[in-house]
């Protein structure tokens, strides 16, 4: 028969066993451990600017009456008598012939489609690829806003899928579609109410609708016109005065410069000669660009030219846009600063889950700002033969990769801490 101290004893050794348990599981778990998963991140170190451009110009002229309907999209480049514009009676008008021209041209597109009637499909290959180079084509305009380019790719699109289609012998031709097509062409040819004048290009060139006063003034060759006093007055108007019976012009060659005043300290370890990378505008338009000179202003200022000879719409809008010089940039995996931990042999890591354990993971930090850190996303392993092109690196696994999950507070960290 058991004792009653016995039982006593056997109650309070099964609490006392239970409480140590119990903390065991709460001090070395979770609830004492944070954690973020390591993720790319890319950073920027930027200075930020306005700047002018400086182009050689040549305005066009008309002085005719009638609604004003441009036949190409600010940037395109057009060559010598090319039709610029085109003047109509009404906007009625201007509407009706610009539908009959797209309708004209997706006929020309079922027409060159149906020369493959009849053949085999040796040529379906080529053709799928021209299907996903137009749709490439197409997302890459839009993402870079040129819309202009993206339209103009549509009927690539179009008449690969169609060749695709009657290649597939999914369809014997487009009598009737066309037939359609055409019976509305005719029907809107009818709705015209006068007829048409057309304007040209005097010279080759690249075409710009917006005018502001400065064409002839600010010119490719113009650098020592911009001064400070004269790159700040046009900033601070960029638009002088609109030039009466002008409609556009002509940008006459892609080659084309940037006049700024800049801090000296930003322009560190720049000189003349130099490329570096500019983002303009709101879109982010990346350029590498030429620096042609840099000369003293101002107290701590330093007037800049740069030189481009990339055209696109982005940067024939305007007189002026806003830059940013791009001084460097880092990739790797962002790891918060309280974060990091040192080992016994002085390696600079993170702790890491890894199943019921934690584990030290050596980092190499390739940036520092004051809340986190970029880390090199694949360190290497050193290789005996790393002068042999064909051997084949491995990733060294003692380094933090990406998507591990990083322990970024909790008490005594070790490695190879149970958490449960």
């Amino acid at each position: 028969m058991k004792s009653p101290w016995t039982t006593v004893v056997v109650a309070i050794v099964s609490l006392f066993v239970i409480l140590v348990a119990i903390g065991q599981l709460f001090f070395s778990r979770g609830a004492r451990i944070t954690t973020e998963v390591a993720y790319s991140y890319d950073h920027e170190v930027n200075v930020q600017f306005d700047g002018v451009y400086m182009r050689d110009e040549t305005l066009i002229y008309d002085s005719g009456t009638g609604v004003l309907s441009f036949e190409n999209v600010d940037g395109t480049k057009v060559g010598k008598s090319s039709i610029i514009a085109r003047r109509y009676k009404s906007e009625n008008d201007s509407a009706y012939l610009r539908e009959i021209e797209g309708l004209k041209k997706q006929i020309a597109v079922l027409d060159s489609a149906e020369k493959l009637v009849g053949t085999d499909n040796s040529q379906l290959e080529a053709i799928s690829i021209q299907i996903n180079e137009s749709h490439s084509d197409i997302i890459s305009a839009v993402l870079s806003g040129d819309y202009g380019r993206a339209a103009a790719k549509q009927n690539s699109l179009l008449e690969a899928m169609c060749k695709r289609e009657i290649t597939l012998e999914q369809s014997q031709g487009y009598a009737a579609k066309k037939s359609a097509l055409n019976q509305e062409v005719s029907r809107l040819q009818s709705l015209i109410s006068g007829s048409v004048r057309e304007v040209t290009a005097g010279s080759a060139g690249y075409f710009v609708s917006n005018i502001d006063g400065y064409e002839g003034e600010i010119g490719y060759s113009d650098i020592d016109k911009m001064t400070e006093d004269k790159i700040k007055e046009v900033i601070d108007n960029p638009r002088k005065s609109d030039s009466s019976g002008a409609i556009g012009k002509l940008i006459s060659d892609y080659h084309w410069r940037i006049a700024a005043v800049l801090d000296a300290e930003s322009l560190v370890g720049i000189s003349a000669g130099d490329t570096v990378t500019l983002r303009v505008g709101s879109d982010g338009k990346q350029l590498n660009v030429k620096v042609v000179s840099v000369e003293p202003g101002s107290d701590d200022k330093k007037i800049c030219i740069f030189e481009c000879d990339e055209m696109n719409s982005t940067v024939v809008m305007s007189r002026t846009a806003r830059f940013k010089l791009i001084k460097d940039s880092y990739g790797g995996l962002r790891v918060p600063r309280k974060a990091l931990r040192y080992n016994d042999d002085n390696e600079r890591g993170v702790f890491v889950e890894h199943g019921q354990t934690i584990v030290f993971k050596k980092v190499d930090v390739i940036y520092w700002s004051d809340d986190y850190v970029i880390c090199r996303q694949n360190v290497y392993k050193k290789s005996e033969n790393e002068s042999d092109p064909d051997t084949e690196r491995q990733i060294d696994e003692d380094y933090l990769k990406l998507y591990d999950i990083i322990v970024t507070e909790g008490k005594e960290l070790y490695d190879g801490k149970f958490i449960g």
